[in-house]
């Protein structure tokens, strides 16, 4: 029989959020993006609604390499795939939003499906060369199938309704008026929050524990009975649907996608947010997605005070606002890397332990105590 203590340790470990404090600051935070949106102005509401859908699709990322350890650079290619397949059932079949939304999640899906076998009898660099070429591969595609992407002049995506208007044009909810960023904000907000529903739920269920066995070791996860090959292909699934959900929202939010804006280095920013934010965790995920989303933008304030930053590009006598980004979380990786394997996760563990439960001060050194004279010794 189990002891109390094992089995709360177990319930802990199976809720959705362990402890108090952690549901009390789920409550704060949601709070706090519920009510920003109405503090800050227009340029860091539409930066907080590109952070959402990034998160979304980052989240895609941390099933694939954080829970189930596999290394791909072809996250591009399913957020294209996915805001494709929004722009073909959404602009060219005049279908609503909750046909086309959950058909790009299909059809990416679909699309890891493809992929998945391969994958699954590779592993480290050369899977990693593998979904690079996917990425190569379906750049020339959309180039050249001008009739689904336009060709090199992009095409238009389709628009978000609210009551038959575009959501980017403001809506009006119970006598307040939003904003199109506003009204953005609120429905991305929605969108990641079902997806880090889903997100936590797969990971203490039977199949993310699959996924992170074969992620510490898939030839032990085979012995213990852990079907290696379908778990592999299930984590591309799961993936890559994903992150077709979050490249719709992207080409709705954005209007108008070209084929060139799906390429390697889209690819290396969604890496680049699970390292920073701490790989195999949820909320390094979306914290990593926030901080590379929204260095541009910090950068960009900082060009008004500091003389070496150029607002456009190097040739106005200093550093362009994208070059200085891309060195920024370059560098944040290095000193991850380096210094704190667990990113923005563990710093924010660390500071959370410390304000809840603050270090206790040393305890007092105790006096040496004087040697007893025993009877035996004594004179008389």
């Amino acid at each position: 029989m189990s002891s109390p203590t094992s089995e709360a340790r177990y319930r802990r470990e199976l809720s959705l959020r362990p402890g108090t404090s952690a549901k009390v600051g789920t409550l704060a935070v949601t709070a706090l993006l519920l009510v920003l949106p109405l503090l800050v102005g227009p340029r860091w509401q539409t930066i907080g609604v590109y952070a959402f859908i990034a998160a979304i699709a980052a989240l895609g990322m941390h099933v694939l390499s954080g829970l189930a350890g596999q290394i791909s650079l072809g996250h591009a290619a399913f957020l294209a795939i996915g805001a494709y397949t929004a722009c073909w059932l959404g602009v060219d079949q005049e279908l609503p939003i909750w046909v086309w939304l959950p058909a790009s999640g299909l059809v990416a899906g679909l699309a890891g499906a493809v992929l998945g076998p391969v994958a699954a009898r590779i592993r480290g660099l050369y899977l990693a060369v593998a979904t690079l070429a996917l990425v190569f591969i379906l750049q020339y595609v959309w180039q050249v199938w001008g009739d689904l992407t336009g060709g090199v002049n992009g095409r238009p995506a389709p628009a978000v309704l609210f009551d038959g208007e575009d959501l980017l044009r403001g809506v009006e909810i119970g006598g307040l008026h939003l904003t199109g960023e506003q009204a953005w904000w609120y429905f991305a907000l929605a969108a990641l929050g079902v997806a880090l529903l889903a997100s936590l739920n797969i990971q203490r269920s039977r199949m993310g524990r699959a996924f992170m066995a074969v992620r510490d070791r898939d030839l032990a996860a085979g012995v213990a009975g852990v079907p290696v090959r379908r778990t592999k292909v299930t984590a591309f699934v799961v993936s890559a649907t994903f992150t077709g959900i979050a490249g719709a929202l992207l080409a709705s939010f954005q209007s108008y996608i070209v084929p060139t804006q799906w390429g390697l280095m889209l690819s290396i920013e969604y890496i680049a947010m699970v390292v920073i934010g701490g790989l195999g965790t949820t909320f390094g995920a979306v914290a990593g997605a926030f901080f590379v989303t929204s260095m541009p933008q910090v950068v960009h304030a900082l060009a008004g005070f500091l003389p070496f930053i150029a607002e456009t590009s190097s040739t106005d006598g200093g550093i362009s606002v994208p070059l200085l980004s891309e060195f920024l979380y370059g560098f944040a990786i290095v000193l991850v890397l380096l210094f704190e394997p667990d990113g923005l996760h563990a710093l924010w563990v660390r500071a959370k332990r410390f304000v809840v439960r603050p270090p206790a001060a040393p305890p007092p050194t105790p006096e040496p105590a004087l040697p007893e004279l025993s009877g035996a010794g004594h004179v008389a």
